[in-house]
């Protein structure tokens, strides 16, 4: 087992993997500490993200993907991670976040319609005052002071 910690939205998870490849992809978010709640990865939830896989492909009509299990393990790292969220009021989100003058934007829409185009465009047009918070699946925060958004690896 590969066993390390992150910070995401304020949390700090610890994490047990079977791949290393998960420790690099998680490197920006490494962290110390103790944690607020731990995932571990088995190989049937690797099993569970390649049979989900197949099957959004089958719904999509597009030609079924074969992905490798270093990867298949993110996926189910992130739904582990996203169902302890939500007892912080956290959820994660398919979308893309950028930041201007510290109001977020959120763009939302199927894979592949432009969210990733249109957050670059505002950086283009928006320059310094224009932050890329996260580009897919940022975590949203809900409280009574509003939302905030926070980025994933």
């Amino acid at each position: 087992m590969n066993n390390f910690k992150i910070r995401l939205a304020d949390k700090i998870i610890e994490i047990s993997a079977i791949h290393k490849y998960i420790a690099d992809y998680c490197k920006e978010y490494i962290s110390t500490g103790i944690s607020d709640f731990s995932v571990q990865v088995t190989q049937s939830d690797i099993n569970f993200e390649r049979e989900k896989s197949k099957q959004e492909d089958i719904k999509e009509n597009i030609p079924v993907r074969h992905f490798s299990d270093d990867y298949l393990e993110t996926l189910a790292v992130y739904r582990k991670i996203a169902d302890e969220m939500l007892g912080y009021n956290t959820i994660l989100f398919h979308g893309s976040v950028v930041s201007v003058d510290n109001i977020g934007y959120l763009f939302t829409a199927k894979s592949g319609t432009g969210k990733s185009t249109h957050t670059k465009l505002w950086r283009k047009l928006f320059k310094e005052r224009a932050i890329m918070v996260n580009d897919d699946k940022p975590l949203l925060r809900v409280t009574e002071n509003g939302v905030t958004a926070y980025g994933t690896p």
